[in-house]
């Protein structure tokens, strides 16, 4: 005689909701990694503004038309990782190398802000002009890593080979 009041599940009941579940798994990881250095290259993009702009209010009031010579000459306070006052041309923050060029020089195409992302995975550069505030992105290769797309994958419109957008 069978019993009728059997509790529990079959092996392929099992098997079926594993497989859902790395079906699952399988698409919405790289759509949460996508969000997630989305939003580190937020916080890149706003000090590069904040750095673009202060570095324009620092030739404006100068006699000589010239950026101002490092960090420490401007009108506002950036902070490395580590807490410390950041005071020469480059900002080591936890996800991003910001680098200032065209430091003390008149404005041309040298004169910019660089963000190069820190991470085997997602290596990419930003570059913001002080002047005209135009943001490019260029994917890069780290240690053998091709991040090709990463740019297009931020949101960032392409232009033959190389990301641009102009921020405000």
């Amino acid at each position: 005689m069978k019993n009728a009041n059997k509790k529990g599940f079959t092996l392929i009941e099992m098997l079926v909701v594993v497989l859902i579940i790395g079906i699952l798994a399988a698409v919405a990881l790289p759509q949460y990694f996508k969000a997630v250095e989305k939003s580190r290259s937020s916080e890149a993009l706003s000090v590069m503004g904040s750095i673009s702009a202060a570095m324009e209010r620092g030739r404006l009031v100068s006699a000589d038309n010239k950026y101002p010579a490092n960090l420490s000459a401007l009108d506002i306070e950036f902070n490395n990782a580590n807490g410390a006052a950041a005071t020469g041309t480059t900002i080591d923050t936890n996800n991003f190398t910001i680098t200032l060029h065209g430091v003390g020089a008149v404005p041309s195409d040298e004169s910019y802000v660089e963000a190069v992302r820190k991470g085997a995975t997602s290596g990419y550069k930003l570059k913001r002009m002080y002047y005209t505030g135009k943001v490019t992105c260029t994917d890069s290769t780290a240690e053998g890593v091709s991040t090709s797309g990463m740019c297009t994958s931020l949101g960032l419109q392409t232009e033959g080979g190389t990301t641009t957008t102009t921020t405000p």
